[in-house]
């Protein structure tokens, strides 16, 4: 059976496949085997080990065992490039982003400095998935985009929904140093973590410690740029989310524990930072909020005081097959 036979027997769109095929042919002269299998899988939004066998004899026109192909797609996977979901390969970065690490001409160290630069990252030596340094230096350019339209607050919406594990209904309530507390809807608990470099990212920006929730105000607008960038529909959040776990991997977001107390004063927020082993106030922070509703957990109520909680409890194989292990080598 040849690929194009094969493709209208498995229902897989893709105009023209008598073309895709010569393309491949050209790509790998031009760049290479695996460049080629790679664009494949962006080209046709994912593929099974026995469809990619196929597909590699036939652009190639060698016969070679499904283990020759398994090894290419481990080395795009190591790379940070391709997701295993199932038995279905996909493509996390448009190819063109990174043909200059296939292409020995041109320079393969500058996509692992990317997000380094892109959060300043400057005190250790860190190897950096691509697939995960391609997102998060195409969201701090998009901020920097909205900061030059004026739009702060959408910006920092955008910030705090992909290099902080916040879900798209929760909200970052304080940042203090380099600590960011933010309400878990699922745990209906205070979460913090711990990042220097996302803290000095934001100063950059121009932003200032305190309390952080009127980020909100501007969710849709920072919702819009997100399904652009991740263009996966309703998964487009969990992706989004899934960077900041990528961070955490490479040991950029940290896990601690607070005390908290937010009160509700008329149109006052004051929120106070407690130590969690002395109980001793670290911080109060007041701000203005004339808006009639809060975030969870101040919707319906004018006090809270409660325990701020650095670990996040995942069953190890949920973590394992979600988004949490997306950027894991």
């Amino acid at each position: 059976m040849t690929l194009e036979l094969y493709l209208k027997h498995r229902r897989i769109i893709v105009k023209n496949s008598k073309s895709l095929i010569e393309k491949l042919r050209q790509l790998t002269r031009n760049v290479s085997v695996q460049y080629a299998l790679y664009y494949y899988l962006w080209t046709v939004k994912g593929a099974s080990i026995r469809n990619l066998h196929r597909l590699y004899n036939e652009f190639t026109g060698r016969m070679v065992a499904p283990n020759t192909v398994r090894k290419q797609l481990k080395i795009l996977e190591r790379k940070g490039l391709i997701k295993k979901l199932g038995d279905t390969y996909i493509a996390l970065v448009e190819p063109q982003e990174v043909l200059d690490l296939f292409d020995a001409r041109r320079s393969k160290a500058g996509r692992k400095e990317a997000l380094k630069r892109s959060l300043g990252v400057k005190r250790k030596k860190i190897e950096v998935p691509l697939g995960l340094s391609h997102y998060v230096k195409e969201i701090v350019d998009e901020t920097k985009k909205l900061i030059a339209k004026g739009d702060r607050t959408a910006a920092l919406d955008l910030l705090v929904h992909t290099l902080l594990p916040l879900r798209e209904t929760e909200a970052l309530w304080l940042w203090h140093d380099n600590t960011f507390i933010y309400w878990n809807s699922k745990s209906r608990n205070f979460r913090a973590v711990e990042s220097k470099d996302i803290a000095e990212l934001l100063r950059k920006l121009g932003y200032r410690e305190g309390v952080m929730i009127f980020h909100t105000l501007a969710h849709e607008k920072a919702k819009k740029v997100i399904h652009r960038i991740f263009n996966r529909g309703s998964y487009s959040w969990p992706w989004a989310r899934s960077l900041a776990y990528g961070l955490k991997e490479l040991e950029l977001l940290k896990e601690t524990n607070y005390r908290i107390q937010i009160k509700r004063i008329d149109n006052r927020i004051v929120l106070t930072l407690y130590d969690f082993y002395t109980k001793h106030q670290i911080a109060e922070y007041t701000t203005a909020w004339i808006h009639e509703e809060l975030p969870e957990p101040m919707k319906n109520k004018n006090y809270y005081m409660g325990t701020v909680l650095g670990k996040t409890h995942v069953k190890q194989e949920i973590e394992e097959n979600n988004y949490f292990s997306k950027w894991r080598k």
